[in-house]
């Protein structure tokens, strides 16, 4: 410590009372940094421990968990299955009827149909065993009469007396030998209602025990199952209960059911579990234990790594709290000095952040005003294409109709007056059928923008969204253009790269490609309002599409090789209602279409290059996944 706090001090030397002065400045200053060190070296000690047991304490949990989940599934089945058995209607029959050979014949189907069980027994009212099925290695087989036995000297007997109706109960475990059983038994009533004994189900626990023992979780010794008396559950144990090894622990465990414990051996979890839950017919039996112990050793080098980490931290803590106390010694005036200058300047850099978020809010007004007026003159240009587009085909609609009734109104005065030759009876019904044509000439045609218009406020919500791939779509697009194809000399190419998956919009994307196509058929290869240049190659179109290595966005691109677009014609391609086939069928609406879908739905962009004569080149580019 004196070796730091010299190194911190100016290298000049200073006199015997100066230096007594700075060292109990520096002592007093560096005191709350001690304390503060000491509290929360401490403290970050707790939080590493804990941190490190995290997974010790939810891996034991978690193996509980596991092991009362596999004990439950078991023992479960054993339980319902004794019950199925006891309200076997082919057994009541057999019992009924005191036909012995039936009686095992109902045994030994039911032994076959369910779980392999060791032992599946019928023992009548006396506690004898009338006809029972053994499985040895997975086989059941009926065991002849002489080799049943009197079952009323075994120990389990007692615990089965009064035996509810639709009952079953769980005998306490029986350990001989190598093997460990456990039973659940039924009652048994014949077709009089008279109780007939019962059906003993017996299960033999070792196949459990493996699966158990199977279950891992690093650092923490294999689950240990307790039974009602607190001897470990394990075939031929003969190791004393937890209630002389453990007498605190084994009391913990009756008198709290679930909950943690630790000692000088290391950390114990433990849980109980009823084999029988309590229910309509059902009584539940002494609970048994779950117990995942954490050894000593495993906490000790938690503890450890855990000490070592904190107490390294605070070292440096405290060494870089002497160094700090001694520079601020150093450069205490030289930060008054600085302080009067930070002043000075926080003055002015307020001055100036006022003044800057003036002009920004002044600028944002601007902006949002902009965006007002953009938004107010597209309004004014699209209401006044849908408004010419629709004046011409009603209009036209209007003037023949009204034709058509002056025509009509002069035929039915010449016929009240004279009557009507049948050559003037004709030459009306040939002009009110050439009225009707063109009337719903019109009207189809302003049908048609009313569409077109009804299409420009699709959103994502209105159309389908899903999973696709793009040959599909392009597959789809083909078939339609082949099938409508305006200038059938005009060769059509799709290419497209294989294996590509969207997850969009497949009906938009597939009409921009139409759109696209369709323009370029229309447009690209006209010769009626100006003579097109003699060409050197056949007319065609192609269209392709890959993935951009750069950005990763799918690119489709429509390619011709026609007359290209004129300069003053292409800064307006993308405008609604913009034709240059205006009264020769053209709507300006399709190019518009394919920027709307394609910046709107697809969350992409549209773009063209032109060459006069040479032919033009459309980009789409989306993301493979839309917004």
């Amino acid at each position: 410590m004196n070796a730091s706090v010299t190194a911190a001090l100016p290298p000049a030397p200073a006199p015997p009372a100066t230096w007594k002065r700075e060292v109990r400045v520096l002592g007093l200053r560096l005191l709350p940094w001690v304390v503060v060190v000491c509290v929360a070296g401490s403290l970050s000690y707790l939080r590493l421990l804990d941190l490190r047991l995290t997974p010790l304490r939810n891996g034991a949990r978690l193996l509980i968990e596991q092991g009362m989940a596999l004990t439950s599934s078991e023992l479960s089945n054993l339980s319902r299955d004794a019950l199925v058995l006891g309200q076997n209607p082919a057994l009541t029959a057999a019992i009924s009827a005191d036909n012995l050979p039936a009686t095992g014949t109902a045994l030994l189907t039911f032994a076959r149909a369910s779980r392999p069980y060791a032992r599946i027994a019928w023992v009548d009212e006396t506690g004898r065993e009338r006809s029972r099925i053994d499985n040895s290695d997975g086989i059941a087989t009926l065991v002849e009469s002489p080799r049943l036995r009197r079952t009323e000297t075994e120990p389990w007997l007692p615990s089965l007396s009064n035996l509810l109706p639709t009952e079953a109960r769980f005998t306490p475990l029986d350990r001989r030998g190598g093997t460990l059983w456990l039973r659940a038994a039924s009652p048994v009533y014949d077709g009089r209602g008279r109780q007939r004994g019962m059906v003993v189900v017996t299960l033999d626990l070792r196949r459990l025990l493996t699966q158990l023992q199977a279950l891992d979780s690093s650092g923490i010794n294999p689950l240990q199952p307790i039974g009602p008396d607190g001897r470990p559950v394990e075939a031929g144990s003969s190791l004393p209960g937890l209630s002389y090894t453990d007498p605190s622990l084994w009391q913990s465990m009756r008198e709290q059911g679930r909950g943690r414990r630790e000692s000088a051996e290391g950390m114990w979890y433990f849980q109980d579990f009823l084999p029988t839950e309590p229910g309509p017919g059902r009584l539940a039996s002494e609970p048994w234990y779950f117990l995942a112990h954490v050894p000593a050793e495993s906490v000790g080098q938690l503890r450890s790594a855990s000490a070592w980490q904190s107490g390294g931290a605070s070292a440096v803590v405290l060494g870089l709290a002497v160094w700090a106390t001694g520079r601020r010694r150093q450069i205490e005036r030289e930060r008054e000095r600085l302080l009067a200058d930070l002043q000075t300047n926080h003055r002015a850099l307020a001055a100036a952040k006022a003044e800057a978020e003036a002009s920004l809010q002044r600028l944002q007004q601007l902006q949002a005003e902009l965006v007002q007026a953009e938004k107010l003159a597209s309004l004014g240009l699209l209401v006044a294409g849908v408004a010419h587009e629709l004046n011409t085909p009603l209009g036209s609609a209007t003037v023949t109709a009204s034709a058509m009734t002056r025509r009509l109104d002069d035929a039915l005065r010449s016929a009240g007056a004279d009557g009507l030759a049948p050559q003037h009876l004709r030459a009306v019904l040939d002009n009110q059928r050439a009225g009707l044509d063109i009337i719903d000439h019109s009207l189809g045609r302003a049908g048609q923008v009313i569409r077109l218009f009804k299409q420009l406020a699709v959103d994502r919500g209105a159309v389908e969204r899903r999973v696709f791939a793009l040959d599909d779509v392009l597959s789809d697009v083909r078939r339609l253009l082949v099938a409508r194809q305006m200038a059938p000399a005009v060769a059509l190419h799709i290419e497209s790269a294989p294996g590509i998956v969207l997850d969009s919009y497949p009906g938009p994307l597939g009409q921009v490609v139409e759109n696209l196509v369709g323009n370029a058929q229309l447009h690209a290869f006209e010769s009626d309002i100006t003579p097109a240049p003699p060409r050197r190659q056949p007319a065609e179109i192609r269209v392709c599409s890959q993935i951009d290595p750069h950005s990763g966005l799918l690119q489709i691109t429509v390619l011709d090789n026609g007359r290209g677009i004129d300069a003053q014609v292409l800064p307006r391609i993308f405008d609604p209602f913009f034709t240059t086939r205006r009264g020769r069928g053209g709507t300006g609406i399709g190019l518009h279409l394919c920027h709307h879908f394609c910046t709107q739905v697809l969350g992409g962009r549209v773009t063209v290059a032109t060459h006069l004569g040479q032919g033009s080149r459309f980009t789409v580019q989306i993301p493979l996944q839309a917004p």
